[in-house]
């Protein structure tokens, strides 16, 4: 006869062998106390907690051969036969390999026909979740309205996938996960029935890689047994399992804490060449890093360190040698570490930058120090304190020796200005001023090319514009353009100027051979306005002979810098060039 794994043959055979699940339990004991047993039932759960166990447990109570009892006897005909799966009225199907509607079609027929020994026909679904959509669409009215007799039982770890139109036509129990208190006592009596001697720590650790699943626990307690017979120490699960010694994490750690980069690089060093898995290595360390977090924080963490392979002194001492800020800091980083070396082609690249990061991290100075450095500085400021009476904290960053001033040089005497002449003429020393304006503002001197004459007098510049429109009025107007060509203007010139426009007359228009025309007193002919023109004319003579009303400077540079305008300036890449006010209508 071939091995039996421990998995199976500690199986539970009744309901009060079901661990850690008393509210699943309970509920199907009463409700077939009470025969409410209902004709379709959902559990829903992680692996290995006891869903499919539970299901056979229910149809043995349902087809017992001493009827119907929350206690199956487990030992007659019906008992032995569901146990075993050889009854023909207790099916159990995998989801997984008969997902297809034409497996429904013929699951449909089977459930036609009445039991033909037990009282119940009960058929069990495990991973019902990999069923396909039409697969559920042709077992739902089957599901809602079964023979009678007929008791479904699904089992999945994935109660989201499966549609809602199954979910509201099931009742539902979910198995939670169990915790390592619950896992210790049943490996702990599977242990001495076997007649091993498995010691504590070895039990704490099976129960701790298990991750809450009983029938995981039970197989690496089974592999533990067939690897080092019937004595198992930690060191044995260790090797097992592929799990990191307790004295290597906190050699790691202590290197973190005395900033030893190289000893923690020594650390990942012998993992590799012993063929470790480092990313398992990096979750024992976060997991140590979470002990000594609840060392910090807890009054009594014994409770809380059952699991810790680490001696509880060793705990204690790195604790008390690290804030809670750099526990949290290293743990930010071996955690973004870990996540980043399941994609890595080079895990043991991310993990030592990531070691040294975290020694690195420990040096750095906290928020709260810098800002009580900052709150003393600022005191200091206010005060008019230069310097304290106490030594002075120290610097971030360590300022550079002082060298010597350096030797006073003569002074030198600035070149004398060029004479006032030194533009043979106003219009060469003109043409000089557009250039340089052409370096600092092109628009602006493009606007300034086109002078109609340029006249000196004395300290004023006077030029003459033909372009006498509102956009050439305002931009010469604007404070900052007259700055740039009073400037420009005094270094062509070489002595300072005071600069004055003066806009001509309108343009003249040619005579033309029309009765319309009219003769000026020069014997010209002038185009008569038309109407819109002259309404035009009209408006522009009353513009430039009545003042405009003249906004106040603080006024002016107020409105300049309004949020609106600012913004406006940088979404056109703009500039203002005049601020009036507006005229009353």
């Amino acid at each position: 006869m071939s091995y039996l794994v421990l998995a199976r043959r500690w199986r539970p055979q009744n309901f009060d062998e079901v661990v850690g699940q008393q509210p699943v339990t309970q509920t199907l004991k009463n409700a077939i106390t009470k025969d409410r047993v209902a004709h379709a039932l959902l559990f829903t759960g992680p692996r290995g907690v006891g869903k499919t166990t539970t299901a056979r447990i229910l149809a043995k109570a349902l087809n017992c051969e001493r009827g119907r009892t929350p206690d199956p006897c487990s030992e007659c005909a019906n008992c032995t036969a569901i146990a075993t799966g050889r009854s023909l009225d207790c099916l159990e199907i995998d989801g997984a390999s008969n997902r297809g509607i034409d497996e429904v079609r013929e699951l449909r027929e089977i459930v036609r026909y009445a039991p033909s020994r037990d009282k119940h026909k009960v058929i069990i679904i495990d991973e019902v979740h990999m069923l396909t959509e039409p697969a559920f669409n042709a077992l739902l009215k089957t599901l809602e309205e079964p023979p009678p007799g007929v008791v479904f039982i699904m089992a999945t770890t994935h109660a989201h996938k499966i549609p809602p139109t199954i979910l509201s036509r099931c009742q539902r129990h979910d198995f939670r996960r169990l915790g390592p208190g619950e896992i210790l006592p049943r490996l702990q009596q599977i242990a001495r029935e076997e007649g091993a001697t498995v010691s504590d720590g070895a039990m704490m650790a099976i129960a701790r890689a298990a991750e809450g699943s009983l029938r995981d626990a039970q197989s690496l307690l089974d592999q533990a047994i067939a690897y080092s017979g019937n004595e198992v120490s930690e060191l044995d699960v260790a090797v097992v399992l592929g799990l990191v010694e307790g004295e290597l994490l906190a050699q790691t750690t202590q290197a973190i804490i005395e900033r030893d980069s190289s000893l923690a690089l020594a650390v990942v060093e012998s993992l590799s060449a012993r063929g470790d898995d480092l990313q398992r290595f990096c979750q024992e360390l976060l997991a140590h890093l979470r002990d000594l977090m609840v060392s910090k924080v807890s009054k009594n963490p014994t409770p809380l360190l059952q699991l810790s392979r680490v001696l509880p002194e060793t705990v204690r001492s790195q604790a008390e040698a690290m804030t809670l800020a750099d526990i949290e800091t290293i743990f930010q980083v071996l955690s973004r570490a870990e996540f980043e070396m399941r994609r890595a082609p080079q895990p043991r690249f991310v993990l030592e930058m990531a070691l040294v990061e975290a020694t690195e991290a420990r040096s750095l100075q906290t928020l709260e120090v810098l800002l009580e450095r900052l709150s003393t500085l600022e005191e200091k400021l206010l005060t008019g304190r230069a310097t304290g009476p106490g030594p002075s904290p120290t610097p971030v960053f360590a300022p550079a020796p002082a060298t010597p001033p350096p030797a006073p040089r003569p002074p030198v005497e600035a070149p004398p200005p060029p004479p006032a002449d030194s533009a043979k003429s106003p219009q060469e020393g003109w043409a000089r001023t557009t250039r340089l304006l052409e370096r600092k503002k092109r628009s602006l001197a493009a606007l300034l090319t086109a002078a109609k004459d340029v006249t000196l007098e004395g300290g004023r510049l006077i030029v003459m514009l033909e372009n006498g429109t509102t956009f050439a009025r305002s931009t010469l107007d604007d404070r900052e353009n007259r700055r740039l060509v009073t400037e420009a203007a005094s270094e062509a010139f070489g002595r300072p100027l005071t600069v004055e426009f003066r806009f001509g007359s309108p343009s003249k228009v040619p005579a033309r051979s029309d009765s319309a025309g009219l003769t000026t007193g020069q014997g010209e002919l002038r185009q008569p306005p038309r109407s819109g023109e002259a309404h035009r004319e009209a408006r522009d003579t009353q513009q430039t002979t009545v003042p405009e009303p003249q906004m106040a400077q603080p006024d002016q540079e107020a409105l300049r810098g309004h949020p609106l305008v600012q913004r406006a300036m940088e979404l056109f890449d703009g500039q203002v060039v005049r601020v009036k006010a507006k005229q009353p209508e």
